[in-house]
């Protein structure tokens, strides 16, 4: 009788392992804005104020850079502008941004994962020029996207659910052990 019963509280709680069929093995990525990708550098001068941005990590090589120039008292974007940008660190590389729109301006540097640099930007537009001192770049190694525990999760509750059963097995054989000496 008490086999039995032990059978029928097994067989309860199986419905409480159960689910609609989702695989609950890997974890969905996690969502990323380009907030979370990009490295941010900024100044204000006199005249203008630049923002810099550059991908936070990436594997080395050709890196895009996205120089923001505004005009100080005014906020508004400034297009015709000359600006050039000075990264210092293992190398001085000089680059000359193209204007992509106004205000935005595109190039490309030569970033070694791991190095820093020191960016310099200069703004030239007609008889305004500033000189304005943005921080340091530089560039992460790409992070992993592997995120574990999904198959090994699984393998884990398949190991917890074997391993219970097991248990229930020789406890059953243990009981039915003590109840064969005990009978005469």
């Amino acid at each position: 009788m008490r086999r039995l019963c032990s059978v029928l509280l097994c067989l309860l709680a199986a419905p409480a392992f159960a689910h609609g069929g989702e695989d609950h093995g890997d974890a969905s990525k996690p969502v990323s804005s380009i907030a979370d990708e990009t490295h941010v550098l900024g100044a204000t001068g006199d005249v203008f104020e630049v923002v810099l941005k550059h991908p936070e990590h990436g594997e080395g090589g050709k890196t895009p850079l996205r120089v923001l120039v505004a005009e100080t008292d005014t906020n508004a974007p400034v297009s015709g502008a000359e600006v050039e940008l000075t990264l210092t660190g293992p190398t001085v590389q000089a680059l000359k941004p193209k204007m992509e729109s106004p205000g935005v301006y595109q190039a490309e540097a030569e970033l070694p994962v791991g190095a820093e640099f020191a960016a310099v930007a200069t703004v030239t537009r007609g008889e305004a020029v500033d000189v304005l001192a943005l921080g340091v770049v530089h560039l992460e190694p790409e992070e992993s996207t592997d995120h574990p525990g999904g198959a090994t999760s699984r393998g884990w509750q398949l190991g917890a659910v074997l391993g219970g059963l097991g248990v229930l097995v020789l406890i059953s054989w243990a009981r039915a052990r003590r109840m064969r000496r005990a009978a005469p």
